[in-house]
């Protein structure tokens, strides 16, 4: 067998050398792409317990309701979206305690309003609720749904729940 030309061993290294210097480059230039799509997907999510900020505890009077939309924001990978998903009333009592009632009105799911100053109302079929949303008047089968209330750093938080309408017992919906 005739020997191979000089140079010829040399330049057969020479590309293997160069081809694995190109496919390190490579690898090298896909790790910022792939961070930057892996790491929305690691990042943890934050448990607040669905608590959703309400209010400061500074905008609340006592004895007098405020009505509050809650405003959620889902983060899905890389899609943030905000949205009201509900209203409650808030009512600061003389203790310094807060509480929280949904505003959807348990006999047929309308939207309460306050009525007087003592007084929420259902516009739909005239069901009337204290302060404390106790029914007085009207078809409602039970009391305004109240909600879980958490005061933290001078903000008042509400875990928003839904419930099932036109029933006597206060029942969750999914």
């Amino acid at each position: 067998m005739p020997d191979a030309p000089a140079g010829t061993e040399r330049r057969g290294f020479l590309k293997l050398l160069a081809g694995a210097f190109a496919a390190l480059a490579a690898a090298l230039a896909t790790v910022p792409v792939l961070g930057t799509v892996v790491t929305p997907l690691m990042k943890p999510k934050a448990d607040d317990g669905g608590l959703l900020r309400a209010a400061g505890l500074g905008e609340l009077v006592e004895g007098v309701p405020k009505r509050v939309e809650l405003t959620s924001v889902l983060v899905d990978g890389w899609t943030r979206s905000v949205g009201i998903i509900g209203a409650v009333w808030l009512l600061k009592k003389p203790d310094g305690s807060i509480t929280a009632m949904s505003s959807v009105c348990p006999h047929s799911g309308c939207s309460i309003n306050q009525k007087s100053k003592s007084t929420y109302g259902c516009p739909c079929h005239d069901s009337t609720f204290e302060l404390d949303g106790k029914a007085s008047e009207g078809p409602s089968p039970r009391p305004m749904d109240t909600l879980e209330v958490q005061v933290k750093d001078k903000d008042v938080f509400v875990k928003y729940r839904r419930f099932k309408i036109g029933v006597p017992e206060k029942t969750e919906i999914g």
